[in-house]
């Protein structure tokens, strides 16, 4: 490869929207080639932005899934006492 082909790929070269840093090659083959662009979430930003965005949307996705868990869960305050309630039904013998 030439000097001027080196120079005109880097000019090239996008950056990220969001930091301003030049894209990785593997970063910018995910963002431009076919079969991998469907995975490469927001292509406009650069691979460190878009893992921050893939763990920010995990740990959201925790949140949710754990605030789910404990609106499931019963409230031990909410149990009936023991020999409480229990036995209004019991058959007598």
């Amino acid at each position: 490869m030439a000097m001027h082909d080196i120079e005109e790929r880097e000019a090239q070269r996008p950056v990220c929207k969001r930091c301003r840093q030049k894209f990785t090659d593997q970063r910018w083959e995910e963002t431009t080639a076919h079969r991998t662009v469907w995975n490469a979430g927001n292509v406009p930003v650069c691979g460190t932005c878009h893992a921050d965005d893939v763990a920010r949307k995990q740990a959201a996705a925790d949140v949710a899934r754990a605030a789910a868990v404990a609106q499931a869960e019963p409230d031990p305050d909410d149990a009936p006492a023991p020999g409480g309630l229990r036995g209004l039904f019991r058959r007598r013998a």
